[in-house]
């Protein structure tokens, strides 16, 4: 039960830091798409080649 309590203790920091970071790139609009680009690149800069192609 300890492991049970301490993962649903860290899901829902999880969920709030997406929501927070889904608000920031909705709100800076265009700016935003840079800054999904450079999440993408932080989290999977193998997959994705339209990082590659703005360097």
């Amino acid at each position: 039960m300890n492991t049970n309590t301490k993962t649903t203790a860290r899901k829902p920091e999880h969920q709030i830091a997406r929501k927070q970071y889904a608000a920031l790139a909705a709100h800076y609009g265009a700016i935003g798409s840079a800054a999904i680009r450079a999440a993408l690149q932080f989290r999977k800069p193998a997959t994705s080649p339209a990082v590659g192609k703005a360097k």
